[in-house]
């Protein structure tokens, strides 16, 4: 870093160092330009920036209905179920009429914004299926997770053995030293075993 004679940490200054590195280094892997990751990583920000609009927007409507509703509406609602719901409200003042018309607005958005995350996990579901991996398979991880480690880790045989390997990627249980599964905590009164 201190290498330009500035003494300061800009990115110009990472660059330039990392560039350095690059040069002197045995060993280093060349950079490429992956497009299919480049492309999961788009994609799979969008959908998170899509369920990011979606509580959002339930959270913004509920908060409107609450004010329009005494007690408000169920935490669980549907697009159709607001806008039933909103039907049947008549206010007569000025803010409850501007309260009434946003609430019809986010309706609508809100209709628009449900099904994007479906669409946009298909074509991740796709994206993946397309790379080979069977991450999708692991209970919990779905279309967008598993894009989401794709796009993150990238190509894995860039570690060729475990010591390389990214931190916190620590061995199954069953292949640790038997000195580091044992028990947490002090032992059992009477089991005998010293705790010095």
């Amino acid at each position: 870093m201190f290498a330009t004679g500035q003494g300061r940490k800009t990115d110009a200054t990472d660059a330039h160092s990392i560039a350095l590195v690059g040069t002197r280094m045995a060993g280093l892997r060349p950079v490429v330009n992956d497009e299919q990751l480049a492309l999961m990583r788009i994609l799979v920000d969008r959908r998170r920036c899509l369920g990011e609009d979606h509580t959002r927007m339930v959270s913004q409507l509920q908060q409107l209905l609450l004010e329009l509703i005494p007690g408000g509406a169920k935490k669980s609602l549907s697009a159709a179920q607001a806008k039933a719901l909103l039907a049947t409200i008549r206010p007569r003042d000025a803010v409850g009429k501007a309260r009434r018309r946003v609430a019809a607005e986010l309706i609508g958005d809100f209709e628009r914004v449900y099904r994007r995350p479906r669409e946009a996990d298909k074509e991740l579901t796709e994206l993946v299926a397309s790379t080979g991996t069977t991450l999708m398979n692991l209970h919990g991880i779905g279309p967008s997770g598993a894009a989401r480690l794709l796009a993150e880790v990238g190509d894995i045989t860039r570690f060729p053995n475990r010591p390389n390997s990214p931190p916190g990627t620590a061995p199954p249980p069953s292949t640790r030293p038997a000195a580091s599964r044992s028990a947490i905590g002090p032992p059992a009164a009477g089991t005998g075993r010293s705790t010095a």
